[in-house]
């Protein structure tokens, strides 16, 4: 709780009188009862009670006699503080999940050990056999040694805060209370968890035992009395009307502090409630001379509790003596201002009290002369010491070497090895090359042969074994450096993510751990799943996007088809955190032959560290682009009549097509007959988008023959110049690759015969959306961008240098004017290292380098003078230390890249286009003019490559997520970078996107759009293109047999409108087996889950004249290997979903899955068992107000799920499921028993029927009674 929002006062507080009661709610009050206790105390006078005698011990006093530091005081606070009961120890946890015990009043340190990783230490507690630890999600108990125990964990532990061991007979429980509504009982002795007792929403803040009654106090300042045999509820009072802050329980007396709700502000009580457990009733409340957060009854004083505010003031109180209630004054405990304490204890002997505060200290007070925890303790069991030997030092020439004992060994000496292993082995010769050995020719016994030049002169390279290697590897590895010797430390949030699910899969997986944000990821379990960046990129294009969305044509594989579905899905997601699934788009991209002749596909038996994913991501933007622009072309050319969306993009792209055709002709009449032409364009919505005029020209150089073609451009592949001197702008690269010129040798149709043909492209139009490959794909070109980013930094290191040399020499000339005798003590010169020196932050690049030092842990707070490891600021001359590498000036900031963040274009009259880099501030005001259209980077897509872990290289995508999506998203109207690795989202600033450090992060792909795009394209809002006609004529793909129709399809009166019912099921079969493992302690841990496909979907009339009457009912053809059926839960028979031998009603999943998305559109609620994981399979994401599950209708918390089977048996008194699932048979059931639990929450008997129907199952085995005799 934070303090500084609590007030302490008192000034509104009334007359108390002894007659009061509780009123009828029971709830005390806090009033200022007459009398000289009820004084008001004034700071520097003089107290009533301060002559009062009170004889609270025979020790006298207490003191503050020791303050030491836990372990960990740097970083985190004491959380919880306890006395041992059995020995002289003091155990201590902090909010760092570590827990560390001091022995006797001298607090030395025993022992000390790590409990959780990342949890605090909520409450701790001495038993027999050690120390029980609380955290917020597990149990620990530690042997007083530090050996573990156990350590419990249960859904049920969801955010723990106390515990309580109960006394008597009862010693084998342990009660764990929380801010949850259940509290736990654990049987120590079985070590299992028994049960969970409800009480209430306000949670268990507070456990107190007593020898009648278990004592629990909540967050609204309520105390409840509970029987201890039972835990059934007894007595409960109501301390404060604001929050309880602390109580505690001895003999008859139950005292509180805590806080009260007064003019709508939460004050702290300044009195103390004491309850009598004889009466049950509030007796008179004591006045505290400190604000109370805190307090306990001293165990060995009768009625006597020490009261602790946060301040470190604390006092005695007796709670018998209402009127004479303060036994002492006020002791202060020596912490710091800024340290509120947190928590203290007091040992069982009462000579000691124990204090722990938020800044890691630990404060000790003592009475007596010799104080003890415990009156009678058993000894603490010490660590045996090594046995001490006399040494003899090796510099000293006075000993005697007779006086060591000379060993005489009964066995053979190590270094006496068998003669087998003392035999002189040399190396064998390597083999000779093939090659040589085919050309070799023999004169006599010699042989000669060509020089292959790829070896060295009279030297012989010999490989090292393979284990050797390994070890070599290994080693490099480990210190994480790149080709160059530059140290690579990959942020987390770029790493490969890899992910073990639990006992449910993808159910109990936590996601929000890698996404915060509104929006949606992609799952990565799937083959072919490094094209998820791109997906991601395509998304937040918005006239892609609507594009997408707006698609629907009739083939069963259709790449803008399934983007235009799995766009949808990732619009309905947002908010929800749940990543979307790219099966079906997937599953469509592996059907296309030219995907897989351009081995673009993946399996799960690829080696990743030998996949070149910055190149294949490469191939399929190029392929993809190409594949979208062909699938909509050739839906104008199929259909004639298309969306209104489509016919505009349309008739853009033939306005352009016309105005190219006048410039053709033009052309062809000025420059006569020596040109060909050629127009091969296509136009299609989606080159008009990506799409850009481009003439390419063949200029044969010998007869000057040329041909021009008319071609739509797409993309630009980046072509880096050969020359690697001199400086050169990321614009004028792109600028050479749009315009590049080449001469190759080619056919010539003038000379007939080959000829160097001249190559060059010029522009008529720009792109909307610029999209580029980097390349990047041979040593040249990366030698090349390593060369400019390191130009680039060594001008900005070479310019601050010349900065903080003009500071230091303008700060030394100070120093000397103002006292010319502190010469000695004035900066030092360049050699001495000052810290101000420009050399020692940016070192010299002109020599060689070598390679760099591993970074220091502690940076430049670092005093050790011999560290070998770099510090920054420091000289490379120091001891230990090397130069480091200009480009490792990439790791530490982010401000400085080559790539921009904007270019601006102007397309010239001769068509080449002339490029310039827009810097940051220069963007947010830059207009497109006469000078240039302005392309603003809106995505790039990196490959991560760890040169520790080349098996785990990755791609991600930076992105500019627009302000149409944050409002859809519900956030706000603004422009935000976002990093998209898989299912994580990274909010990240806009240089972090063009921040490439060299060695692990390399871009693939950039996409740039034009700021002001028409309005046409980008202002389009996608059209839903399902329609009521998907429900036409569905043809089965069956060739053999008598079809047998199971369903009567939906007439045009009967289409479901919004809210209603559709019960629907669906079967599914398996393509990829799950791959677990099984720990030693026989833990069960999904690796990867099993890849499933829909098989059969049945949809269910679920009102009207026909209720229960399927109107959909689809088998679904798979061309992908099936490995198993599930025929005894799915009841799929092979040959069922084959269209040569199937008898049923098969169709496609396309024609399936728009239906059920027509419905989802439509608002219709769908009822089924585990409707979840049915349209997870199915790769629909459907808003959860629309599904109505019967596994979580027919559920209490903290309890299992129960089958559909043992829920009809039990309600509807039928049984299904007999031999085989049948999904018409379930998704009825199903129906019936949503309306089976309407008609008990209309009646009230819901919660009685939910008790009656565990106890069922519990008595049952959750098992339906009699279906094992007829099996």
């Amino acid at each position: 709780m934070d303090f500084t929002n609590v007030q302490y006062n008192d000034d509104l507080l009334g007359p108390y009188s002894e007659n009061s009661t509780f009123p009828e709610d029971n709830s005390a009050y806090a009033e200022m009862y007459p009398g000289d206790a009820g004084e008001a105390y004034q700071s520097g006078g003089e107290f009533p009670h301060d002559t009062h005698q009170a004889d609270f011990g025979n020790s006298g006093e207490y003191q503050e006699s020791r303050t030491v530091l836990v372990d960990g005081s740097d970083h985190f606070g004491v959380s919880a503080v306890s006395t041992d009961r059995k020995e002289e120890l003091v155990w201590m946890g902090n909010s760092g999940g570590h827990v560390t015990s001091y022995l006797s009043t001298e607090l030395m340190k025993y022992t000390s050990f790590q409990v959780h990783a990342t949890e605090e230490i909520r409450d701790l507690r001495s038993i027999d056999p050690g120390i029980l630890a609380l955290t917020p999600t597990s149990l620990n108990l530690r042997t007083r040694q530090g050996m573990p125990t156990f350590t419990h964990q249960s859904p049920q532990l969801e955010n723990m805060q106390c515990m309580v061991q109960l006394g008597g007979n009862f010693s084998n429980r342990l009660l764990l209370g929380g801010h949850q509504s259940s509290m736990v009982e654990y049987d120590l002795a079985r070590q299992e968890q028994i049960r969970c007792h409800q009480v209430g929403e306000q949670g268990c803040v507070i456990l107190r035992d007593h020898p009648r009654f278990v004592c629990h106090g909540d967050l609204t300042g309520r105390i409840v009395l509970h029987d201890p045999r039972t835990i059934r509820q007894e007595h409960s009072f109501q301390a404060h009307t604001g929050s309880l802050s602390d109580f505690d329980v001895f003999g008859n007396y139950i005292a509180t502090c805590g806080f009260s709700n007064r003019m709508g502000q939460l004050l702290g009580d300044q009195f103390v409630m004491v309850f009598d457990l004889r009466m049950m009733k509030l007796s008179l409340p004591l006045r505290a001379l400190v604000p109370p957060f805190l307090l306990k009854f001293l165990p060995g004083l009768s009625s006597c509790l020490a009261v602790i505010s946060p301040v470190g003031q604390w006092q005695m109180m007796d709670a018998g003596q209402p009127d004479n209630s303060i036994l002492s004054m006020n002791y202060q405990i020596n912490c710091v201002p800024e340290s509120v304490i947190t928590t203290f204890d007091v040992a069982p002997s009462s000579q000691a009290i124990v204090f722990g505060d938020s800044l890691g200290s630990l404060h000790l007070f003592t009475s007596g002369s010799k104080p003890r925890f415990n009156n009678f303790s058993q000894e603490t069991i010490m660590p045996d010491l090594p046995e001490q030997t006399q040494t003899m030092p090796v510099t000293d020439n006075t000993a005697s070497l007779a006086s060591l004992p000379m060993y005489y060994p009964t066995s053979a000496l190590l270094s006496d090895w068998p003669e087998q292993y003392m035999k002189a082995l040399y190396r064998p010769t390597p083999p000779v090359d093939g090659s040589i050995l085919q050309s070799m020719k023999l004169v006599g016994s010699i042989g000669y042969a060509p020089n292959l030049h790829n070896k060295k002169r009279n030297q012989v390279p010999y490989k090292f074994s393979r284990t050797k290697g390994q070890k070599s590897n290994v080693s490099e590895n480990i210190l994480g450096k790149n080709e160059e010797g530059i140290a690579v430390h990959v942020p987390w949030r770029y790493r490969k993510i890899e992910i073990k699910y639990g006992k449910l899969g993808m159910d109990d997986f936590d996601y929000d751990q890698y996404n915060r944000t509104s929006f949606s990821g992609l799952d990565m379990s799937l083959p072919n799943s490094y094209c998820n960046p791109m997906i991601q990129m395509f998304y937040y294009i918005a006239p892609l996007r609507a594009l997408m969305m707006s698609h629907l044509c009739e083939r069963e594989f259709c790449l803008v088809c399934e983007l235009g579905f799995l766009f949808h899905m990732l619009d309905v997601s947002m908010g929800q955190g749940i990543p979307c699934h790219a099966s079906n788009f997937l599953r469509a991209f592996r059907t296309i032959p030219e995907a897989s002749a351009m081995s673009l596909t993946l399996s799960d038996q690829d080696n990743r560290a030998k996949i070149n994913f910055a190149s294949k991501i490469q191939s399929w933007n190029r392929f993809v682009l190409q594949q979208l622009h062909t699938e909509t072309l050739e839906e104008k050319m199929d259909h004639p009549r298309v969306d209104s969306m489509d016919e505009r993009m349309f008739q853009m792209g033939c306005q352009i097509l016309d105005s190219s055709i006048e410039e053709k002709e033009v052309s062809k009449t000025e420059e006569g007959n020596t040109i060909d032409r050629q127009d091969k364009r296509e136009y299609s919505p989606v080159a008009n988008i990506f799409g850009s005029h481009v003439v390419s020209i063949n200029k044969c150089a010998r007869c000057n023959h040329e041909i021009h073609k008319d071609t739509t451009s797409l993309l630009v592949n980046l072509n880096f110049p050969d020359v690697m001197d001199g400086s050169c702008s990321f614009s004028s690269v792109v600028e050479l690759s749009m315009s590049l010129e080449q001469t190759r040798q080619a056919w010539c149709d003038s000379c007939v015969r080959y000829q160097p043909i001249e190559q060059w492209r010029r522009y008529k139009t720009l792109p909307n959306i610029l999209a580029m490959n980097c390349g990047l794909d041979s040593a040249q070109d990366i030698k090349f961008w390593r060369n400019q980013f390191e130009i680039l930094l060594t001008e900005i290191r070479d310019k601050k240098r010349e900065e903080e040399k003009k500071n230091a020499e303008a700060k030394q000339g100070n120093n000397d004017k103002e006292n010319n005798k502190t010469k000695e003590r004035s900066t030092p010169s360049l050699s001495a290292g000052s810290p101000s020196t420009p050399s020692k932050r940016y070192p010299d690049t002109s020599t060689p380098q070598p390679s760099p030092a591993r970074p220091c842990r502690y940076g430049q707070a670092c005093t050790r003078h011999d560290c070998r490891f770099w510090h920054p600021g420091r000289d490379a001359g120091e001891a230990g230390q090397q130069p480091m590498h200009v480009l490792s000036l990439l790791d530490q900031t982010m401000e400085y890249s080559w790539v921009p963040l904007g270019m601006r274009a102007k397309l010239n009259d001769d068509g080449t286009v002339s490029l310039s880099d827009i810097s940051k501030t220069e963007l947010e005001n830059a207009t497109e003019d006469e000078t240039g259209v302005v392309y603003e980077l809106v995505g790039v897509v990196s490959h991560i490559a760890d040169p520790r872990f080349p098996d785990k290289n990755n791609l991600v995508s930076c992105i500019k997520v627009g302000p149409s999506y944050h409002v859809r998203a519900k956030v706000s109207s603004v422009s935000h970078w976002y990093l998209f690795n898989d299912i994580s989202i990274q909010p990240i600033a806009p240089e972090e996107a063009v921040w490439f450090p060299c060695g692990w992060k390399t871009p693939c792909v950039l996409y740039w759009q034009r700021r002001q795009i028409p309005s046409e394209t980008q202002e389009i809002e996608p059209i839903n293109p399902v329609t009521v006609d998907v429900f036409g004529e569905d043809k089965s793909l069956a060739q053999r047999g008598r079809k047998r129709i199971t369903f009567t399809p939906l007439t045009a009166d009967e289409m479901p409108g919004e809210g209603d019912l559709v019960a629907m099921d669906a079967e599914f079969v398996n393509l990829h087996q799950e791959e677990a493992e099984i720990r030693s302690d026989g833990t069960r841990t999904t690796i990867k889950p099993s890849q499933k496909s829909v098989a059969r979907i049945t949809c269910i009339r679920g009102q009207g004249p026909l209720e229960g009457t399927p109107f959909l009912d689809d088998y679904i053809s798979t061309q992908e290997q099936v490995v198993d059926y599930l025929t005894q839960f799915s009841g799929i028979k092979p040959g069922d979903l084959d269209a040569n031998f199937s008898q049923k009603h098969l169709t496609t999943l396309k024609s399936t899955y728009v239906k059920l998305r027509y419905l989802v559109d439509k608002g219709v609620k769908f009822v089924g068992h585990g409707l979840k994981n049915d349209f997870r399979v199915i790769n629909m994401t459907v808003p959860m107000a629309q599904l109505i599950d019967t596994v979580h209708l027919f559920h209490m918390s903290h309890n299992r799920m129960v089958s559909l089977k043992f829920l009809a048996w039990h309600f509807l008194k039928l049984k299904i499921q007999s031999v085989t699932h049948d999904s018409i048979e379930d998704a009825r059931t199903a129906l019936a028993l949503y309306q089976k639990y309407c008609e008990l929450k209309a009646d009230g008997d819901l919660v009685m029927e939910l008790q009656i129907l565990y106890e069922a199952g519990k008595k049952a085995q959750w098992k339906v009674p009699g279906e094992e005799e007829e099996e």
